[in-house]
């Protein structure tokens, strides 16, 4: 669920880190820079926007218009 109680705490998601690079966020609570997939510290504070949402797979299908006929 998007907005339960156990999320998963990472820097990655946090509303105040911003990406760096491709290993590295900067934390402008901390003042600092973290690793990506580091553990939150305890001023985390989710953020929706950031996070990594799955794309569905596209069917293979071969369907023809004749197969929708009645």
């Amino acid at each position: 669920m998007i907005y339960s109680q156990d999320i998963d705490k990472k820097c990655a998601v946090c509303q105040y880190a911003e990406k760096q690079g491709e290993d590295e966020i900067y934390c402008a609570k901390k003042k600092q820079a973290v690793p990506f997939n580091s553990d939150a510290c305890d001023k985390f504070c989710y953020d929706i926007l950031k996070r990594h949402t799955r794309r569905r797979k596209k069917l293979k299908t071969n369907f023809n218009p004749e197969d929708f006929k009645l």
